[in-house]
């Protein structure tokens, strides 16, 4: 195999030179890097990374060591540690036990050798001594997960007791005289807590408790079915359930009873079992977090840790009613008016509501909701947020007192929300339907690719990071364009959409909030003359070097980022998700929009004044709100205001920016209404100042008078509220 001192000798350069581009560190120029790069390659060079890390005292890798890969918690566990710390620049290794302690002790041994960060462990120990005896790291940096092992300094664990209880809640409710208890050996703390908390105060039900080895599993499956079956079965994992599953169809005549089984969060419906769900994924997530956090002193975890569990999941009935009534919604073509249609299906079976989708565009239904005889036909209708304070009252019924239900869901909302999303002067009158953000995306590949930030370098004496304000931005756009920068691996640096004054309005007042502007105060609506020029400019500035879509929606500049011919885009995040199936999907970085002032954005859904089915779309209103649906929606790429979606495996996965959309929600501006709380039409206002911007780059313009002429017009266009 070729050294280092072989590629630096084909290069042309320094032995030191040749290891700084190898091991991606050092102050190396572009065309070095490209030498060293070729000669590696020709000469077949690896980089042996254990040698390495073992050179610099650490190899910077968490081992996870688990019971099995068969069940569906350890792989979610291992899957949300494994993801997390990747990102976060680590290394992971599995280790399987098998539940046999001989195997554990020679895993230990062998983890000694590596010289690790740290260790996730579902142990079958009885003492974590045999961990801090072996294994020379802090010992704060062994996690200890679920089974509580003796003199162990870190332990993080589902609430096992709490599971407990909420199943003994369930048997009662549901009047069950007999339960079966299948679970694991009674030594592991996890096991022995649940158990014991069903069997609390339950002395009059008749309950068979098997506790039992992984190894012995499959074969005491079967005793279940040698007598008369219990009216439920309880099982500590999926895996157990489903090898009761097997052992009914092999070794039974007896029709399989009720069972219900704690099981990883998931976003799959399975009629067979009912899950009481953990969400192991967010769990592993969390884990690597606190490790790493703790590895590098910036925080000190609690000793004993104990996670909220997420409960069974409530597919039960909505509503039932006696006769098939049905429902129509007016709404927009959107990824989550597809996603709905496509989820329409499992409210009519729950509840016997059929539900027609009256699809307009943003522009017919501007029309609809303004002419005062055409929403007669509607009982649910999906309106822009933007709308809302301004003729919200004349289109929907007051929320408050429908429904306790109802009520309590738009308490569930932040105040931020409530007051962008539900509110008109203190009153409910919709629910958030769509709501997304503005947000800044980007190519994760081409912003961490080290020669691209030597170039970067070369070019602006600085290193490559995310821009923090407007100028940066642009600094950037200039730098991913072609006509500004002939090296750059990408055509454009972003894109610009021009075909409709909204658009261009809101471009606009993204760099005017961004550098503090406002644009309600007490004597009305009007832009701050210095401020304004100063955004204008800004924005003239993008556009020198951006694409120019003559659009009139941002799905073309979504689709060209898609396409790779831009490197960022600044748009709204609903917009984004449909592309994360995209060739780019992995790649798409987000961060929030220079200056972190973004608009808000999307759609709110209300009942129709005139509406004569009112309880059954109270009931739509709830369903599409309830957490496993709103998983689905986001998995068909819609948008839900249900912020627990973001713990959700899945969606985490495909659409990692909805966390961090849903954290920044509560910055964001739109100006809806006066400071007296009186709404105005701010279609109309962002037309006013689209309009004028546009006329301006028809040439030739000037800021100042564009800015005058802007504010002349809102001083009139408030005058009318």
């Amino acid at each position: 195999m070729p050294t280092i001192k072989d590629i630096a000798k084909e290069a042309g350069v320094s032995h030191g030179t040749a290891s700084n581009v190898l091991n991606g560190k050092g102050n190396v120029s572009v065309k070095k890097i490209q030498l060293v790069e070729e000669a590696a390659r020709k000469l077949g060079y690896k980089m042996n990374y254990k040698a390495k890390s073992l050179r610099s005292g650490a190899t910077h890798s968490v081992s996870i060591i688990i019971p099995s890969i068969e069940s569906d918690i350890y792989i979610q566990l291992y899957k949300g540690l494994d993801k997390t710390l990747t990102t976060l620049g680590y290394r992971t290794h599995l280790y399987i036990t098998y539940d046999q302690p001989h195997n554990e002790k020679k895993i230990i041994k062998e983890i000694a050798e590596e010289r690790v960060t740290g260790i996730v462990s579902i142990s079958c120990l009885d003492d974590a001594n045999a961990y801090y005896e072996e294994i020379q790291i802090p010992r704060e940096h062994i996690i200890f997960v679920n089974r509580e092992v003796q003199n162990a300094e870190k332990f993080i664990s589902f609430d096992f007791q709490k599971a407990g209880t909420d199943i003994r809640s369930y048997i009662r409710t549901n009047g069950y005289t007999t339960v079966g208890i299948f679970a694991d050996d009674h030594k592991y703390s996890c096991e022995r807590w649940f158990v014991e908390a069903i069997l609390q105060d339950l002395k009059e039900i008749d309950t068979k408790v098997l506790h039992v080895p992984l190894n012995q599993s499959y074969r005491k499956s079967f005793e279940f079915f040698e007598k008369e079956l219990p009216e439920i079965i309880i099982t500590t994992s999926l895996s157990r359930a489903s090898l009761l599953k097997n052992a009914q169809f092999w070794g039974s005549l007896q029709k399989l009873p009720k069972i219900v089984c704690l099981g990883a969060t998931s976003s799959t419906y399975m009629d067979s079992f009912t899950v009481y769900r953990q969400n192991y994924h967010l769990l592993g997530h969390n884990i690597a977090n606190l490790m790493i956090q703790q590895v590098k002193h910036e925080r000190e975890i609690d000793s004993k840790i104990m996670v909220e569990n997420d409960g069974i999941a409530s597919w039960e009935h909505v509503i039932q009613q006696a006769d098939q009534k049905t429902l129509t919604i007016l709404t927009i073509p959107s990824p989550t008016t597809d996603a709905l249609h496509k989820l329409l299906p499992h409210f009519t079976k729950n509840t016997e509501i059929k539900v027609h989708l009256a699809i307009h565009s943003y522009e017919e239904i501007y029309q609809i909701l303004t002419d005062p005889n055409n929403d007669s036909h509607y009982d649910i209708i999906r309106m822009d947020m933007a709308w809302l304070s301004w003729f919200g009252k004349e289109i929907f019924r007051p929320l408050l007192g429908l429904n306790d239900d109802l009520d309590r869901l738009i308490q569930s909302f932040p105040p931020h929300m409530r007051d962008n999303y539900s509110q008109i002067e203190g009153v409910p009158y919709a629910i958030p339907f769509d709501p997304s953000i503005q947000m800044l995306f980007y190519r994760t590949d081409l912003f961490e690719d080290p020669k691209i930030k030597r170039m970067y370098y070369e070019a602006n004496k600085k290193q490559l990071s995310l821009p923090q304000d407007f100028d940066a931005y642009n600094e950037l756009v200039r730098f991913f364009s072609k006509s500004h920068f002939s090296h750059s691996p990408t055509e454009y640096g972003t894109s610009m959409t021009l075909g409709r004054a909204e658009i261009v309005a809101v471009e606009f007042l993204t760099r005017y909030y961004a550098a503090n502007g406002k644009l309600v105060d007490e004597n009305g609506v009007h832009l701050n003359t210095k401020i304004a020029a100063k955004a204008l400019q800004s924005y003239l500035d993008t556009m020198e070097a951006a694409q120019l879509l003559d659009e009139s929606w941002w799905g073309e500049a979504v689709n060209s980022f898609a396409r790779g011919e831009t490197a960022m885009v600044i748009g709204f995040m609903n917009h984004v998700s449909r592309i994360a199936h995209s060739e780019i999907g992995n790649f798409i970085g987000s961060a929030s929009v220079p200056g972190e002032k973004p608009l808000l954005g999307g759609g709110v859904i209300g009942i129709s004044r005139n509406a004569i089915n009112v309880q059954e779309a109270v009931a739509l209103l709830q369903w599409v709100n309830r957490l496993e649906v709103a998983e689905q929606i986001s998995l068909l790429g819609g948008t839900s205001a249900n912020s627990l979606v973001c713990n959700n495996q899945a969606v985490r996965t495909l659409y990692p920016w909805l966390h961090e959309a849903h954290n920044m929600n509560e910055k964001g501006v739109r100006d809806t209404k006066f400071l007296n709380g009186g709404g105005f039409n701010t279609k109309k206002m962002e037309q006013i100042i689209g309009r004028a911007i546009k006329d301006m780059l028809k040439g030739p313009g000037d800021i100042g008078e564009t800015i005058d002429r802007i504010n002349s017009e809102l001083r009139a266009f408030a005058l009318d509220f």
